[in-house]
């Protein structure tokens, strides 16, 4: 067996009506707080939000509440969202939503810590990613999903739109969540969408994350135990009939698959799904799901991505690209061209030969514009 590291630093409460009943471990970390966070859906309750702000209340916190994160939130953003605090200097601060708003409550907790300045310099100062042993931050970060896909709750990374390379990257800087709050009723008012990409984002974490070259025993067994949910719940997502018990088994899935990838990384569907999200506004785990069934389907050697597979509930490549193509496209409405798919391919060429590298299977330029090509079949215009 070969030699690996498992490691995450964040403290999680996993239940319904958590926060409520472990409010008293926020006791002492402060007075004052910055909660992140983003505009729901109209006819959505941020529920969450609102169980925070009485527990703040509660305690006696003073807080400042920021709620303009944009999805795959531009260093821009951050920047916006500091200046808004006009010199309030919180104690910690509170991440509340999906993806997006959690990483950006990392972002501007390291923001806060290393600025004012220029926030390039801050997120992605020159050099190799720091090891995710030590948060280096001064102030604490705290998170509530409200959705099922991200990780960002348990991972340390923050991935921000950069203007400058015009593309998605993580900051340099790891930042683990202090204690993370997972509540499944938090996603029971969620439109089927947020459902939708949240599911198959988890899914791609752990798929992608077993297959990576660094993957290990423990990843792998965090990661297969999350099928196994998955697979309880997948056909119910599909059929808009999830109980209450599925709602819980989605928000834990998501949780194990962050946990999981964290221990090795994505590989290439979610460089893939860059461009979509960059330059076509499809959602990030939808952006990755197009392309997840094509990426199994493509390995050459299947007894890879059979077991994979097997254990989400699938026959094989094809029923489980059957799956996610129906879960995708009822989601997505896009037009792309050939000009589109050879451009993104060379991007990926140029930007992420990390993820070629990380791939158990070597990839050529022309396989990696097959698989553009293949799993935008069904968007091509032209």
């Amino acid at each position: 067996m070969k030699s690996f590291r498992y490691d995450t630093q964040t403290c999680i409460y996993y239940g319904r009506n958590c926060l409520k009943e472990n409010a008293d471990k926020l006791e002492e970390f402060g007075k004052k707080a910055v909660i992140v966070t983003s505009r729901f859906v109209e006819g959505c309750r941020n529920i969450a939000l609102e169980d925070l702000k009485e527990v703040f209340e509660g305690l006696g916190v003073e807080y400042v509440v920021l709620d303009d994160v944009m999805e795959n939130p531009p260093v821009e953003n951050i920047v916006s969202m500091h200046e808004k605090l006009d010199g309030f200097v919180p104690d910690f601060v509170f991440g509340v939503g999906g993806g997006s708003a959690m990483d950006a409550a990392k972002a501007l907790t390291q923001y806060i810590n290393d600025g004012p300045g220029d926030a390039y310099e801050i997120f992605f100062w020159p050099g190799k990613l720091l090891n995710n042993y030590k948060n280096m931050c001064d102030i604490p970060v705290f998170t509530i999903p409200t959705t099922a896909g991200t990780g960002s709750e348990v991972t340390g990374g923050a991935v921000l739109t950069r203007a400058d390379k015009d593309t998605k990257e993580s900051m340099n800087m790891w930042l683990y969540p202090e204690i993370s709050f997972v509540d499944p009723r938090y996603l029971e008012d969620a439109p089927l969408f947020l459902l939708d990409t949240g599911a198959i984002d988890a899914l791609a974490h752990g798929v992608e994350g077993c297959l990576h070259k660094d993957a290990n025993v423990m990843n792998r067994a965090i990661s297969n135990a999350a099928f196994a949910l998955f697979a309880e719940f997948k056909d119910d997502l599909l059929n808009n009939t999830l109980s209450e018990e599925q709602y819980d088994k989605m928000s834990a899935h998501s949780l194990m698959q962050g946990v999981s990838f964290m221990q090795s990384c994505t590989t290439v569907p979610h460089g893939l799904g860059y461009p979509l999200s960059q330059y076509k506004h499809v959602c990030h785990g939808l952006a990755c799901g197009i392309f997840l069934g094509e990426y199994l389907k493509s390995f050459k050697d299947q007894s890879l991505v059979q077991p994979i597979v097997e254990a989400c509930g699938f026959k094989d490549t094809s029923d489980f690209a059957d799956y996610v193509r129906k879960l995708t496209n009822r989601d997505v409405q896009i037009e792309v061209t050939e000009e589109e798919i050879q451009k993104w391919t060379d991007m990926f060429m140029k930007q992420q030969t990390w993820r070629l590298e990380a791939n158990r299977e070597e990839l050529t330029r022309e396989d990696i514009y097959q698989l553009f090509r293949t799993s935008l079949a069904a968007y091509i215009k032209d």
